[in-house]
Formats: structure tokens, sequence, C-alpha cells
């Protein structure tokens, strides 16, 4: 098995008062596809925004491979300027 790219272990966080990621884990290395599944609300984004370092875990541990590039390509990502195409 190769080494992983990226590592994220005990992942802890919370909006409010109200816990959104308690314990989340994720590993991938060189080759993996991911799919993350679960209802809206769930903390699927968010744990991608701490992947690519967007966003800081209240508690556990991230890992990043110093020569990978973690991205997150938004669900909504702002067009403004770019809504028309042209042939």
């Amino acid at each position: 098995m190769a080494p992983p790219l990226l590592n994220l272990d005990g992942i802890k966080l919370t909006f409010g008062g109200t816990p959104l990621l308690d314990g989340a884990a994720l590993t991938a290395s060189a080759g993996d596809k991911i799919a993350l599944v679960g209802r809206n609300g769930s903390g699927k984004s968010t744990l991608l925004k701490i992947a690519a370092g967007l966003i800081e875990p209240q508690d556990g541990e991230v890992f990043r491979q110093p020569s990978a590039t973690v991205r997150y390509l938004p669900q909504m990502p702002d067009m403004e300027g770019f809504a028309t195409v042209r042939a």
C-alpha cells in the first residue's frame, strides 16, 4: 500500500454548539478514488475544506504530504464575469 498523501484522524468541529464532525477520519493515497456520501448538512463539504486547509478543525490531526496539492472546488462557485458563453 502506498503511503498516504492525506490523512485526517479524529477530526472534530462544532458550529453553534452542535457537533458537525465528531471523530471523522479520511485517508487518501495516490490513485485512490473517494466518494463522500451523506445527507445535506452532514459535514461532507466541511471535511473537504479541512482537507484543503481552508478550515482548521477544533481537534484532531491533519497530515498532508508536502509534495501533495489538495484543492477544494465549491459547490456554488462565484461565476461573476464568467456567466456568458461565447462562440
